[in-house]
């Protein structure tokens, strides 16, 4: 059997690697074909070196709660790493101050008063805001579909919502709530009679929430590589399409084609549109749809003598509102354990508007804006920038459906992973990887079912 992998990002290289290791487990021969547009494979988790720390330009850990990334890391033998104890802790800037988050939220949604109590305390609500949060199990109409903005703002109240969810929603998303389905983004109170009330059911998260990885995040996407070495692992090679032959396919590519039994499109949605057009035009169309945001990450370097600002938390969060460039900012040599002598901190920019200054222009504004926020003393000794241009896709309302339309107008033996899909987080790409993999495998015989990672 020959499988061809479009993508040589972390859901690719997942689904590669778990087919290979069920061709292994049954003693298959399944030929593997990892296609990668780019001339390194890993795709976001990209990791550099420097000043003994490891600085990220994609994700910088995942939820511990999912648990797809701690078993894989776990069966390539990478060692995991938690946060800093400090680090559990995180602030949002109000006010052009920084104030805690308090505890006894989820997603920025209170469990009950004491959460409440907590955000007024903190400054980041008032008691009015506070008061009308505290009546949403009273709101009728449960929680609805439509976008994420205005259901938390009808539930909540706008006051809440604007200060303490949606900041959040944004800094995992990397779009505004407006933009966002409720039922996409929330799935664990889609349905729900209450907000407050299915929060209160929800179990506290004991131990980290995030976990990451000896040598940062690109070190999973290393251990990919290096278990694959074995494979046909193309770099700077695109796919152009894919076309159905009969009960096979071929994966056309810029100097030539290659037969495949199964396809696993491991690629952003827009992308993965042109090169599926000539076998499922419909689901193309479908996933021409799910449109991405673009980010920009800047890594900065200060003298530590030169920042004013106590770091005892993993960073703040910038909602809309306070005017910024940057929607967040991590303390780098605060949350993760380092032989740093200086400080690092990594911003990133979600907004189309400030986007489209140039890189010396957003680089010189948003090391202002976060200097100004650290009670900086001197201008940083260094910056790097990194742009994504397809950052994110932006799971609107009706995102899931448009999905399993796409799913159902594919022929057999094609198989949709990655991030565009049904979750954005390393674990949802990993798991979503591996059961790819199976699914393509399935077809043909090549391997038993087994439950997602």
């Amino acid at each position: 059997m020959r499988l061809v992998v479009v993508g040589g990002g972390i859901a690719g290289l997942s689904a590669a690697w778990e087919a290979r290791r069920l061709a292994a487990e049954r003693g298959d021969d399944v030929e593997i074909t990892v296609l990668e547009a780019e001339p390194r494979a890993g795709g976001k988790l990209w990791t550099e070196q420097a000043d003994g720390i490891s600085l990220e330009w994609g994700p910088d850990s995942f939820l511990a709660s999912k648990p797809a990334a701690r078993e894989l890391a776990e069966e390539l033998g990478l060692e995991l790493v938690e946060p800093l104890p400090n680090a559990r802790r995180a602030y949002l800037l109000s006010g052009g101050e920084l104030r805690p988050f308090p505890p006894g939220l989820v997603m920025g949604i209170p469990r009950g008063p004491s959460g409440m109590a907590g955000a007024v305390r903190s400054g980041i609500v008032g008691p009015e805001a506070a008061a009308r949060a505290a009546r949403e199990p009273f709101v009728g109409g449960g929680v609805d579909a439509g976008t994420a903005a205005a259901e938390l703002r009808r539930r909540l109240g706008p006051g809440w919502s604007t200060r303490l969810v949606e900041p959040l929603l944004e800094g995992v998303f990397g779009a505004p709530a407006e933009e966002l389905g409720m039922r996409e983004v929330l799935p664990a109170f889609a349905g729900e009679r209450s907000l407050v009330l299915a929060a209160r059911r929800m179990p506290a998260a004991r131990g980290p929430a995030f976990l990451s990885i000896r040598g940062g995040m690109g070190a999973l996407a290393g251990g990919l590589r290096d278990s694959l070495a074995n494979e046909d692992l193309r770099l700077r090679t695109s796919a152009v399409a894919v076309v159905r032959r009969d009960d096979r396919f071929a994966v056309d590519v810029e100097d030539g084609s290659i037969e495949a039994d199964a396809v696993v499109v491991a690629i952003p949605a827009p992308v993965a549109a042109r090169v599926l057009r000539p076998a499922a035009p419909a689901a193309a169309e479908t996933l021409e749809a799910i449109r991405f945001s673009s980010s920009a990450v800047i890594l900065l370097r200060w003298a530590n003598r030169a920042v004013g600002r106590v770091r005892t938390a993993s960073g703040y969060l910038v909602p809309r509102g306070e005017g910024l460039a940057h929607a967040a900012c991590t303390w780098v040599t605060s949350k993760w354990p380092h032989r740093a002598t200086d400080l690092w901190l990594r911003a990133i920019v979600t907004s189309p508007e400030h986007l489209a200054a140039g890189d010396d222009a957003l680089t010189g504004r948003v090391a202002d804006e976060v200097g100004i926020v650290m009670r900086a003393t001197a201008p940083p000794l260094e910056t790097r920038l990194h742009r994504w241009e397809h950052a994110l896709p932006v799971y609107a309302p009706g995102h899931l459906d448009r999905v399993a339309r796409a799913e159902q107008d594919l022929p057999p033996g094609v198989v949709l992973a990655g991030a565009s899909y049904r979750g954005l987080g390393v674990p949802d790409c990993v798991a979503s990887g591996r059961a790819a993999a199976r699914a393509a495998l399935k077809r043909r015989g090549q391997a038993p079912p087994r439950e997602s990672v």
